[in-house]
């Protein structure tokens, strides 16, 4: 493959009459627009000298845009733009790309420099010759900042991903984006004294809607956080945080005397017409982090303040310090210049509000996007040292972190090239979707950009990323699941080093199937796929470079969630299914127990299914629904409950939690059952239940006490059997 694009020159004084020749590997290339110099530049046909160069050229009439490329570089040049893009990479041109004799004609050297040729001027003769591949190309390590204002605005623009919300900015603008080893099944190496947060990563802590430090209980309710004291099942209010009515999604972080509390507001602006103008809600939508002391549970109080302008993704508390991942749409900043697109961030610490520079902002090579992914660092134990507040032109959909590296992940949508081999070779666009993966290391309340990586599918959640002695992990789907050629969906494992090089990969797993659950677990993952039954595989990554498939179970149903039991059990959370005539019913919530001694005949142990189709429980969405200790070899969850009646109609029939006692060898046993309905709930019913404030969101334990939890009360439960021992309204508190 050839290395070369293009090639600039610098030239003194006015060109001769005679012509300027062009020769490339010894082969002149004949044009039927002649190159010609321009304010000492040589400008160039640009079609005809990369189709001589053996590259694919695309135009593009709407964006007035030319593109070339080869199997690794790439280069587009707008017409009148003052910016091309080069590998990913803004250059500056000292001539505009212009269209003269319908050919569009391109300043080339810094195409030469970038994709290592080495070029030759002939003054005399008036020959420029190129040497393809002579010169070996830099690598850049640091990440390239936007710069400025126009910068921005020709990244955008260049953009494969170039969006419809770049046309909305237009419009207001002048003409002028250590796993945890335990596997999770402890929340923490911990003692019976009181439950945590079900998380992914032992020493990294997730956000939730409820946290206890053993003797209190906090939890966010209805536009406020409940401070409630549990003492040997007895309950009282303790104490009470008010919030902003326009806070929504509240999560909460318990670190020492302190309590966070993540939120997101959304704004109001107004909406003008011909006819009237209206106030709608958003876009412009801002996250929140109130930090208070809570030394004196009856008067917290708030210690800071910090507002990032952008949507909630994510978050996580590892070493004593918060880290905070948000996206911010490039059309939703509003107020100040109509020209200002700069993210804003707030931080009570530092003295108000900031502008994050353009020469602060980075954007990832050949991955800009019409988007902000902006990244905050809090030290949790120092209130008074500002936020670490970082803003790069891409975006974030699922997050991983472990106590030494966080993981953003993004799905991108891309065209590519490939080409059909016969008399001539013909390039056609390739719709491609991949999941990139930005590696940030943790320290000192800061993310530090690491390196970046590709692979081909998309990730289920965050449980399809893991980092395991120094090597990255990916679960993801490639493919279409309607297909039934060769673009049909695959399920495939990567392995990356840590410069998010590809190490190793298996590819190719359950062919029109799609990943339900996966769970890395040190030299091994578990995953789950489905369509028609739900296919258990269990992999070796004991060595990076070659993943392979130990063993697999073929089961009814399919698990959403795996959560290990111990290193050789694996418990799954699902439906069951029942394959008829007419296709695949889903039945009942279904928790399996998978025996893996024998990687290559996994066993499926233990069973139960609760309730029929329609039965759900948050835990199959969000594995912070669960409560699970091995030590005290309980089991408990939410669940909405449906079952078939004497007449065959399924109807609804409880809602609340279920704990089990969890035994290898006898299975799942029932301890009890919990609900916060009254009977007269039960009776109003009828067939189907709703979002209730009554509805069990989360259990917990402290001590020999269980623990339900609505948005109107709180009860306390003999942990051996769920008994009532205490309740406490909340509803009008």
């Amino acid at each position: 493959m050839l290395g070369a694009m293009l090639v600039i020159f610098m030239f003194s004084g006015v060109a001769n009459a005679q012509e300027i020749s062009v020769v490339i590997d010894n082969k002149k290339v004949e044009f039927d627009v002649q190159p010609l110099i321009e304010n000492g530049r040589t400008m160039v046909p640009f079609r005809k000298l990369f189709e001589e160069l053996g590259l694919k050229v695309d135009w593009n009439e709407g964006q007035r845009t030319a593109s070339a490329y080869s199997k690794d570089s790439s280069a587009t040049v707008k017409i009148g733009g003052k910016y091309a893009y080069v590998n990913g990479r803004i250059v500056e041109l000292d001539v505009l790309p212009k269209i003269v004799g319908g050919r569009t004609l391109v300043p080339v050297r810094f195409i030469s420099e970038a994709f290592g040729s080495e070029v030759k001027w002939d003054s005399q003769k008036q020959v420029v010759s190129i040497t393809t591949g002579a010169k070996q190309v830099p690598q850049a390590k640091e990440l390239p900042t936007v710069g400025n204002y126009e910068k921005l605005l020709s990244l955008l623009e260049y953009s494969k991903k170039y969006a419809e919300s770049y046309s909305n900015i237009r419009e207001v603008m002048p003409s002028a984006d250590t796993m945890d080893n335990s596997g999770g099944a402890e929340s923490k190496s911990q003692s019976s004294a009181y439950s945590e947060t079900n998380v992914q990563v032992l020493g990294v802590d997730e956000s939730d809607i409820v946290k206890t430090d053993g003797s209190y209980i906090y939890e966010y309710r209805n536009g406020g956080v409940a401070i409630v004291k549990a003492s040997e099942g007895k309950l009282s209010l303790a104490g009470e945080i008010k919030l902003d009515e326009s806070y929504s999604s509240n999560e909460l972080y318990l670190y020492k005397d302190i309590l966070v509390v993540i939120g997101s507001s959304h704004d109001f602006r107004i909406m003008e017409d011909n006819a009237k103008s209206s106030i709608w809600p958003g876009p412009a939508n801002t996250v929140k982090v109130r930090i208070f002391d809570i030394t004196d549970k009856a008067y917290p109080k708030l210690i800071r303040d910090i507002r990032i302008d952008g949507d909630y993704v994510a978050s996580r508390v590892t070493g004593g310090s918060l880290y905070i991942v948000a996206n911010k749409n490039m059309y939703t900043i509003l107020g100040g210049e109509q020209n200002d697109l700069r993210p804003s961030a707030y931080d009570s610490a530092a003295g108000g509000e900031v502008k994050i520079p353009y020469d602060q902002i980075k954007y990832f090579p050949d991955s800009p996007d019409s988007n902000y992914l902006v990244t905050a660092g809090i030290d949790l134990d120092d209130m008074k040292k500002k936020a670490n507040i970082s803003a790069y032109l891409g975006s974030g959909h699922n997050i991983y972190c472990s106590n030494e590296n966080l993981y953003v992940a993004a799905t991108r949508f891309s065209y590519d090239y490939e080409g059909s081999t016969g008399e001539k070779e013909i390039y056609y666009p390739v719709y491609k979707v991949n999941t990139e993966a930005y590696k940030f290391a943790l320290g000192d309340s800061r993310l530090e950009y690491k390196a970046k990586g590709s692979v081909p599918g998309t990730l289920l959640n965050q449980f399809s990323m893991d980092e395991y002695n120094g090597y990255f992990r990916l679960a993801t789907t490639s493919g279409d699941l309607w297909r039934s050629d060769e673009g049909t969906s695959k399920n495939n494992i990567y392995v990356m080093d840590s410069s998010m090089n590809t190490a190793g990969k298996l590819e190719g797993l359950a062919p029109t199937e799609r990943i339900y659950s996966v769970r890395f677990m040190g030299d091994r993952a578990y995953m789950v796929t489905f369509r028609q039954v739900d296919p258990f595989y269990v992999v070796d990554l004991a060595i990076p470079e070659t993943p392979r498939v130990l063993g697999y179970l073929k089961i009814p149903g399919f698990s959403d969630y795996l959560h290990p039991y111990d290193e050789n059990h694996i418990i799954g959370f699902g439906k069951e299914t029942e394959v008829t005539k007419g296709g695949v019913v889903t039945k009942g919530m279904k928790i399996g127990m998978i025996d893996v001694s024998n990687v290559a005949n996994p066993i499926e142990m233990h069973k139960i299914v609760i309730g029929d189709s329609g039965t759900y429980s948050e835990l199959l969405g969000n594995h912070k629904a669960l409560l699970f200790s091995k030590e005290k070899s309980l089991m408990a969850f939410p669940v909405t409950v449906m079952s078939k009646e004497s007449d065959g109609i399924v109807r609804f029939s409880y809602q609340g939690a279920y704990a089990y006692t969890v035994d290898l060898q006898k299975g799942f046993i029932l301890r009890g059952r919990a609900t916060h309905l009254t009977q007269e709930d039960y009776a109003k019913a009828g067939d189907y239940w709703y979002e209730s404030d009554k509805n069990i969101k989360r259990i917990i334990y402290i001590g020999n006490y269980a623990y339900t939890i609505s948005n109107s009360q709180i009860k306390s439960h003999d942990i051996k059997d769920m008994s009532i021992i205490n309740s406490l309204s909340l509803e009008n508190k």
